[in-house]
C-alpha cells in the first residue's frame, strides 16, 4: 500500500515545487529585458471577463520602453518622439509587484495582473460603466 502511495506523493511534491518556481520565474520576468507599450493582444484568452478597452498609444508613446529595476523603480525612457518637447528623456517611478494577489502597483495605481510571461505583460483596471467597458487593459511586450 505505501508503495502505491509514493508516486502520487512525488508527483505532488514535483508539482508544488513548480508552482513555487514559476511564481519566482513570473517575478523575475518583470527584470529580464525592456519592455515596449503595445495593442497586440498574444494571449486575449487571458482577458478579465467583461468588456475591455485596450489603452491606446499616442504617435509619441510608441517609441517609449518600461524597465523594471531590482530595487522596485520602473524606469520609463522616452523615445525621439516625444509628446512634450520639453520632457525630459526618462523618468523614475515606485513599482511593486505581488505574484501571489495577481497585483502590480505602479507610481501608486494598482493594477490587476492577467498575464505575466516572457511575451508579454497584461494589467487591467475598472473603469467606470458609462464609457461602456469594465476594464482598461495595458500590454507590455
Amino acid at each position: 500500500m505505501k508503495r502505491q502511495l509514493i508516486p502520487y506523493l512525488i508527483l505532488f511534491v514535483l508539482a508544488v515545487t513548480n508552482c513555487d518556481k514559476n511564481n519566482e520565474e513570473n517575478g523575475n520576468i518583470l527584470l529580464t529585458k525592456t519592455w515596449k507599450r503595445t495593442v497586440i493582444d498574444k494571449k486575449p484568452t487571458s482577458n478579465p471577463a467583461g468588456k475591455i478597452l485596450y489603452d491606446a498609444i499616442l504617435e509619441c508613446e510608441k517609441d517609449d520602453t518600461f524597465t523594471f529595476n531590482a530595487d522596485n523603480t520602473l524606469t520609463i525612457h522616452k523615445g525621439l518622439n516625444k509628446c512634450d518637447p520639453t520632457d525630459s528623456n526618462s523618468r523614475v517611478v515606485k513599482y511593486s509587484y505581488d505574484n501571489q494577489k495577481n497585483e502590480l502597483i505602479i507610481d501608486g495605481i494598482k493594477y490587476t495582473l492577467s498575464e505575466v510571461s516572457n511575451g508579454q505583460i497584461k494589467y487591467y483596471l475598472p473603469i467606470a460603466h458609462a464609457t461602456g467597458y469594465d476594464y482598461l487593459v495595458y500590454i507590455l511586450e
